[in-house]
């Protein structure tokens, strides 16, 4: 694997910080088309996306930094290098889905349908930004001897060196995918607004779940359960409210 993507002189480009770059642009231009196919202004996408890229990023960082308090001790200046690595998705996407809200609010929105129009968008980023993972090592899996394992040797990695692990990054990635397919399959099909969105958060959260039991860079807080599995679980919850909210109000 690649941490670094690319060195000119004195310019280095992470690949983590590329791909999380590039998942951010990528989501963005999928949602504007969702938004403009749904009848809604796609130029209030840009807008919203500002408020979600400083949430996410803000979020992530915190959620990082709070459960890896020794990445501050070793390198204080550090915590401002999210091009690096570093960011957890699940607090980024609690504080990102906060800002969302609250802008929408403020702005007389209707919330259901941006969540639609987004959830195939976020699918899309995640799959995108989990290659940057793949790339940086960052949520690496545990030790494995098989055929498709991968091994990190450059010393800009994340992940152990020299020892074949779980590429988890991949199964996330893949994991991402599929629900971005889906979501593309039965959006059409789907009646009332926010239950798109719910799909979304149901099935991305199972599947990662399932997967994080593959990680060896996290480990359970409570019971067999990790802090991410957890918050795993309140996503799903909030999945469920928003697929079954009285279709009275999902029509909304």
């Amino acid at each position: 694997m690649r941490p670094v993507l690319l060195e000119l002189g004195p310019i280095t480009l992470y690949s983590y910080g590329f791909f999380m770059a590039a998942a951010f642009i990528l989501g963005m231009a999928w949602t504007i088309r969702e938004a403009g196919q749904k009848g809604m202004d796609k130029g209030f996408v840009l807008d919203i996306g500002f408020y979600v890229l400083l949430g996410g990023l803000l979020g992530a960082r915190l959620t990082f930094l709070a459960f890896n308090p020794d990445f501050i001790l070793d390198d204080p200046l550090g915590i401002f290098k999210i091009w690096k690595g570093g960011l957890n998705f699940m607090g980024g996407a609690v504080l990102a889905s906060l800002f969302m809200i609250i802008y929408l609010r403020v702005n007389n929105q209707k919330i259901m349908p941006w969540l639609d129009a987004s959830a195939p968008g976020v699918a899309l980023g995640l799959f995108v930004g989990w290659l940057g993972c793949l790339a940086a090592g960052c949520g690496y899996g545990k030790p494995a001897d098989l055929l498709w394992s991968i091994t990190y040797t450059e010393p800009q990695a994340f992940a152990p060196l020299f020892v074949s692990l779980h590429p988890t990054q991949a199964y996330q990635a893949m994991a991402a995918l599929l629900c971005f397919m889906v979501i593309l399959m039965i959006k059409n099909r789907i009646k009332g607004s926010g239950r798109l969105a719910g799909i979304f958060l149901i099935m991305y959260s199972l599947l990662r779940m399932l997967i994080d039991f593959l990680r060896d860079d996290i480990s359970p807080d409570l019971g067999f359960l990790s802090v991410n599995q957890i918050l795993g679980l309140a996503v799903v919850v909030i999945g469920l409210i928003l697929y079954y909210q009285p279709f009275g109000y999902a029509k909304k």
